[in-house]
């Protein structure tokens, strides 16, 4: 039994529910500063009155704001040498992050970052398929408006993870077809050990999807992440490709996220994305978004 606590009420609501699908947490309680501000506004939750009784009825913390507005309350978990799920880093600093990985190393702690994709069935077993990747290729087509720098930001986590290697060159190239803003975006990433990824991400086309494909020593894999389908093509058989469809074990996405860092925090699984993950991924980004500024002046 893991005892857990949120802080943030903002976005609480889905960990709690995600919680109740996972026998193994008990839910202790949620630390915010507006709460404090309403001492009378009645919760169906504990409502902490300070970060530090918090910290002490928990064992692990759970923020469920991609914010770094509570980046300070993160560290201080760290210190207090609990286990930390951070729901993303999307507007954290380098610094921000490093700071965050010393006083990790130092504590001893486990610290995850959420992301929407890595935990899930689907991808852990498009991972063990691709043991050693050539090609990397994601493509994203949404027929919406979304953050191109956003989309490719959760792709840049996945390349990296697949790949198993640090990035030593990154080269970006955005296009505009219908307004005055970046319509779509092309990321090529360079590997230490050889490998290349690419990723292209466009709003507009005839229909939406969302793949993946590794081009990897005697095999072929293409993940269909929209339909949850992986085809396999092998060097003893590359004209009949082995279609299978992957599951979820019957719980929600951010069930599955929590699932594997409960693994993690009792030692029986490597962490599926890490702060040394999420440092790498920042660092590419702040290529594209220099790409974009000179562009389309848009940051």
């Amino acid at each position: 039994m893991l005892n857990i606590g949120i802080v943030g009420l903002k976005n609480a609501t889905p960990f709690i529910d995600a919680m109740n699908e996972l026998p193994e947490f008990s839910f202790k309680g949620i630390y915010d500063p507006c709460l404090l501000l309403d001492r009378n506004r009645q919760t169906a939750f504990t409502a902490f009155m300070s970060f530090g009784d918090l910290c002490c009825e928990c064992d692990a913390v759970i923020f469920s704001i991609d914010d770094n507005i509570y980046q300070p309350l993160v560290c201080e978990a760290i210190r207090h040498s609990l286990n930390v799920f951070v729901s993303g880093v999307q507007n954290y600093e380098l610094k921000e992050l490093n700071e965050l990985l010393t006083l990790r190393d130092e504590a001893c702690s486990t610290v995850h970052i959420g992301h929407p994709l890595i935990c899930s069935n689907l991808f852990q077993q498009t991972r063990l398929l691709c043991k050693h990747p050539l090609d990397i290729q994601c493509n994203i087509v949404r027929d919406s408006n979304p953050n191109l720098v956003s989309l490719a930001r959760n792709e840049i986590s996945m390349l990296l993870t697949l790949a198993r290697s640090s990035v030593h060159r990154t080269a970006v190239n955005v296009y505009s077809s219908f307004s005055s803003v970046p319509d779509s975006l092309r990321v090529r990433l360079d590997f230490d050990n050889g490998t290349i990824g690419n990723i292209s991400i466009d709003r507009y086309g005839l229909k939406p999807a969302h793949s993946i494909k590794a081009v990897n020593y005697n095999s072929i894999v293409e993940t269909d992440i929209a339909n949850c389908r992986i085809a396999t093509l092998n060097s003893d058989s590359p004209n009949t490709p082995s279609t299978q469809s992957i599951g979820g074990d019957g719980l929600s996405p951010l069930a599955m996220q929590l699932k594997t860092f409960l693994i993690c925090v009792m030692g029986g699984n490597e962490l599926h994305n890490s702060l040394e993950n999420e440092i790498s991924t920042n660092m590419a980004c702040q290529r594209i978004h220099e790409k974009m500024r000179i562009n389309f002046n848009v940051f």
